[in-house]
C-alpha cells in the first residue's frame, strides 16, 4: 500500500481506553511510516510497585514500518495486533512481581530478566517492538 494510505488506516484504529495510535508518513515519496501508540499507564519501577504504583505516566512506543510490506488493510491490522500483543507482554514482564521485595524475575530491561524469559519461552518479539 502507499504510505499515506497506511498512515490514514492506522490513525483510524481505536483500542482500549488510554491507548491512542498516531501515524505519519516520514516524507514525500518515502514508503516509510512512523507509528506511535500513546499509552496511559502507571510507572512500573520497583519503588513504585512497593508504593502501590501511585505515579501516572504516558508511554510512547514507536516503530518505523515500510508501507510496501502491506498489501491490504488486514495485513496491516494483523501486524498492529501482533505489536499490541508484544507491547502487552513487555509490560506484563515489567509488572509481574514476586514477594515482599517486589522482584521482577522476567523484567525486559534487565539482562537476567531477559535471559530468564528467553529460556522459559524462546519466543521471538515482533519487528515492531522498539522499547
Amino acid at each position: 500500500m502507499e504510505a499515506q494510505r497506511v498512515a490514514d488506516l492506522i490513525n483510524q484504529v481505536s483500542f482500549r481506553p488510554g491507548w491512542e495510535f498516531r501515524a505519519d508518513v516520514m516524507g514525500e515519496g518515502v514508503p516509510y511510516v512512523i507509528v506511535q501508540v500513546l499509552i496511559e499507564t502507571v510507572n512500573s519501577d520497583r519503588e513504585q510497585a512497593l508504593q502501590g504504583y501511585p505515579e501516572q505516566i504516558l508511554l510512547v512506543p514507536s516503530a518505523i514500518i515500510d508501507a510496501g510490506d502491506y498489501m491490504i488493510p488486514d495485513d496491516l491490522y494483523a501486524a498492529m495486533m501482533q505489536w499490541i500483543i508484544d507491547l502487552e507482554i513487555h509490560e506484563c514482564r515489567e509488572f509481574f512481581r514476586v514477594g515482599p521485595d517486589k522482584d521482577a524475575p522476567y523484567h525486559p530491561h534487565r539482562q537476567d530478566g531477559q535471559r530468564a524469559w528467553d529460556e522459559m519461552t524462546g519466543a521471538p518479539v515482533s519487528e515492531w517492538l522498539r522499547l
